[in-house]
């Protein structure tokens, strides 16, 4: 094992190489995962999820807003619409300033063990990912593996066997973790004993916070008694539930199985409990969802006294189950860019009138035991520990990705190898982006604290006081302009035509202060 002094070194080489050569030992190669990654793109496809939930993608996935115009023109939004539908032509990216430089297969391990002796510095917290599914749904980009009963206990055991690994190390062991996320595919697909220890296994084998958010993702479907008191008998103290509409006719065109009433009776069994944060996710911008069925959606929500939820935009991407559904006729088209503006504009309305807290562009909270961890810490980029196969992580800044074929990962955890496939090198400005990003994501811009992490950081031609305000006042001045923020000194608010076009905001800042450093 290397010392952790040796770390720079080892980062240095580990990442002069830009692409990882084919794979010798069995496990899929660098294109492969990428391949995966592109099917994979967000939470349930139409959703912006976040990195964790499996390999994600550059922030230039998508096309970007007006590529072709030149100079900084390409960066601007139009002026003289209205900036909620029209202040860019549509989404640019689903995780905005993601990437890095890809380890060389060659320095991973060297790299990874002088990474997981050294102790994070912050919060933490770990993602598990739970590859199975008993049924597809339209929408989504998720599913791996039908789900069998038979592999409930096998996939467990193996779980548990990872958590194992890094057992002794700094990275694992030294300090508490602050949020753990079961996400999928379903976790409640397994079977409810093996939830139960995979559970117990991760309050014994990790340092948990006493104060740890420990989240079950999962479909109303499975909340049958026996699951919930598994769950919450080891720990589970918030579910986060893909109800995505509630509309029925919609969810059974979109491959999903409960009806309106079979939800709110499922969620009303699992809040009897009263021991966990109950919150779901919706989606605007399905097909058949006018304004009328999303209005329906908000108050149907609202009226089962949830302790919050989240509201995702769709999107629609090349050669997914529902664009291809689209195409072929079976499915009526989804939402317009611009209608799905209207969607958002609506839900934000509704929320605030309601009094529920903004925890972000797209959660929101009813109730004090509503504390959105993991998506607040996953925006921020502290350290996560990546277990399950496709999962990932980051070790220092460094993002990791698990095998993403369940039985290669099986084959490797077996063997006592933890199954790490690619590894990507933070960039230069990995903080100063992951600030912008987890600023926009609650709606402000502040300047100030950029410029004091830039003149920490000692980032060049950045470092000077006021020199990034100075950089991006031109832009700046502009999106207000456009109508996307409003400046207040030494910070900025979104409009809530700032806040649906977020990601693009975020995304086009990042590279504006790419381009403006390197002239």
């Amino acid at each position: 094992m290397k010392h952790p002094e040796n770390i720079e070194k080892i980062t240095h080489h580990a990442t002069a190489s830009h692409s990882v050569p084919p794979d010798q030992s069995g496990r899929s190669s660098s294109a492969q995962i990428m391949s995966s990654a592109h099917m994979h793109v967000a939470k349930g496809e139409a959703m912006q999820g976040h990195p964790h939930h499996r390999l994600p993608l550059s922030g230039r996935f998508l096309v970007p807003h007006s590529r072709n115009m030149e100079g900084p023109h390409r960066f601007y939004a139009r002026e003289g619409v209205d900036p909620l539908r029209e202040a860019f032509e549509a989404k640019i990216t689903v995780h905005p300033g993601m990437g890095g430089k890809p380890v060389a297969r060659e320095r991973q391990s060297d790299l990874i063990d002088a990474l997981t002796v050294r102790e994070s510095a912050g919060k933490r917290m770990a993602y598990i990912h739970v590859p199975f599914c008993k049924m597809r749904c339209l929408y989504c980009s998720f599913f791996q593996e039908k789900y069998q009963p038979e592999q409930s206990a096998v996939y467990t055991d193996a779980l548990i066997a990872e958590l194992g690994i890094w057992q002794g190390r700094a990275i694992q062991e030294a300090t508490p973790l602050h949020a753990v996320y079961l996400g999928g595919g379903t976790p409640t697909a397994l079977a409810p004993h093996d939830l139960g220890r995979l559970l117990s296994a991760v309050r014994s084998r990790l340092p948990l916070a006493n104060d740890c958010e420990i989240t079950v993702e999962g479909s109303v479907a499975d909340l049958d008694e026996a699951l919930i008191e598994a769950a919450l008998e080891n720990g589970a103290n918030r579910f986060s539930l893909g109800v995505q509409t509630f509309e029925t006719s919609i969810r059974r065109a979109m491959g999903r199985r409960s009806s309106r009433e079979d939800m709110a009776r499922a969620i009303n069994r699992l809040q009897s409990y009263d021991q966990a944060s109950v919150v779901i996710d919706l989606i605007y911008g399905l097909p058949d969802q006018d304004m009328e069925v999303w209005q329906n959606d908000l108050r149907t929500a609202h009226s089962l006294n949830l302790d919050g939820l989240d509201c995702y935009q769709l999107g629609v991407h090349k050669d997914s189950l529902l664009q291809k559904s689209i195409e072929r006729g079976s499915v009526s088209p989804a939402a317009s860019s611009a209608f799905q503006g209207g969607m958002y504009a609506a839900q934000s309305r509704f929320f605030e009138d309601a009094q529920y807290r903004r925890l972000s562009i797209s959660h929101w909270g009813r109730t004090p035991r509503e504390r959105n961890l993991y998506n607040t810490y996953t925006k921020a980029g502290v350290d996560c520990l990546g277990f399950g196969p496709g999962a990932g992580g980051n070790l220092h800044g460094h993002m990791t990705y698990n095998q993403p074929d369940y039985k290669a990962w099986l084959g490797q955890v077996q063997q006592g190898v933890k199954p790490i496939a690619m590894m990507m090198a933070p960039l230069e400005k990995h903080r100063l982006n992951k600030a912008l990003g987890s600023g926009l994501e609650q709606g402000v811009l502040d300047l100030a604290s950029l410029e004091d992490l830039c003149a920490t950081q000692k980032y060049a031609k950045l470092e000077a006081p006021k020199s990034l305000r100075t950089l991006l006042e031109p832009l700046l001045q502009q999106w207000e302009r456009a109508g996307l923020l409003v400046s207040g000194g030494t910070s900025c608010r979104l409009t809530v035509a700032g806040q649906f076009w977020y990601i693009n905001m975020t995304q086009l800042l990042i590279e504006y202060i790419d381009e403006k450093v390197a002239q």
